[in-house]
C-alpha cells in the first residue's frame, strides 16, 4: 500500500509519474518507499494513503530512486530486420478500468487515531473509522481536500480494512524539504491502491515499481 492521493487545499495536483520501492521482509512485513511529487505551497500540501495496518514511518533520499532507476533501465538490442521480413501491423489495445463501486452507509461512529507523529520534514497521523462519513469530515476538518468523487473511494478502503495515514509538512518545512516516505506494515504483499491517485492524476500516469524479495513478483489482479 505505497501509493496514495494529493487531499490538497488548493487546486488539485495533477502528478505525472511515481515511483515505488517495495521489501518483502522475513518477519512478515512490508517497507514501502514512495516518492511524492509536489507542486504548490507548502502549507497546502496534504498526503492521505490507505494502508492495511498501523505503519512504522520514515523517509529516504531521493538519490535512492535515481540511483535505482538509471541501473536497472531496460536496454532493448534487436537484431537486425532481414529484408525478406513483413512488415507488422501494430494493433493497440485499450486497457478498461473496472474500478466502479458502490457504497452504502454504515454506523456513525467516532474517528480513532491510532498513531501520530513525526518523520523528516512530515506530521503524520493514521486514523481509522466504522463510518467513512466520519473519516471524510476528520480529514476536511484537519485541512485535508476532500473532493466528492473522493468520497466513495475513502469508504471502499474503509470496507477493505484499510487504515488511513494522512501526512502533512510540518509548519517551519517547506516544498524543498519534501522526501520520499518510508512505510513498514504487516502484510505479506504489497499492493498499490492506485484509485485515490487516479483522482488527482494524469490519465496515464507512469508507475515505475521496484520490489525487494526472494522471487520473482507478478501482479495478481493484472496481466504480466
Amino acid at each position: 500500500s505505497a501509493c496514495g492521493g494529493l487531499f490538497c487545499a488548493n487546486v488539485p495536483v495533477l502528478q505525472q509519474a511515481e515511483r515505488i520501492i517495495f521489501a518483502i521482509n522475513d518477519n512478515d512485513t512490508v517497507t514501502a518507499y514512495v516518492q511524492i511529487n509536489y507542486t504548490g505551497s507548502a502549507p497546502e500540501f496534504s498526503w492521505v494513503v490507505p494502508v492495511p495496518d498501523v505503519p512504522e514511518i520514515d523517509v529516504a533520499e531521493m538519490q535512492t530512486f535515481d540511483d535505482l532507476d538509471r541501473l536497472t533501465a531496460p536496454i532493448f538490442i534487436p537484431p537486425a530486420m532481414p529484408e525478406c521480413a513483413m512488415v507488422m501491423r501494430n494493433e493497440q489495445t485499450e486497457a478498461v478500468s473496472a474500478d466502479q463501486v458502490q457504497t452504502t452507509a454504515t454506523a456513525l461512529s467516532q474517528i480513532l487515531v491510532l498513531a501520530s507523529g513525526t518523520a523528516g520534514p512530515y506530521a503524520f497521523d493514521v486514523i481509522t473509522s466504522e463510518d467513512p462519513n466520519a473519516m471524510v469530515d476528520w480529514l476536511r476538518n484537519n485541512g485535508y481536500r476532500v473532493d466528492p468523487e473522493m468520497e466513495p473511494l475513502i469508504d471502499v478502503y474503509n470496507q477493505e480494512g484499510m487504515v488511513f495515514l494522512a501526512m502533512k509538512l510540518q509548519p517551519d518545512q517547506g516544498v524543498q524539504d519534501i522526501q520520499p516516505v518510508i512505510m513498514t506494515y504487516p502484510s505479506t504483499q504489497p499492493m498499490i491502491p492506485i484509485r485515490l491517485t487516479a483522482v488527482a492524476a494524469n490519465p496515464d500516469m507512469v508507475i515505475d515499481t521496484w520490489i525487494f524479495g526472494d522471487h520473482q513478483a507478478i501482479p495478481t489482479n493484472f496481466a504480466h
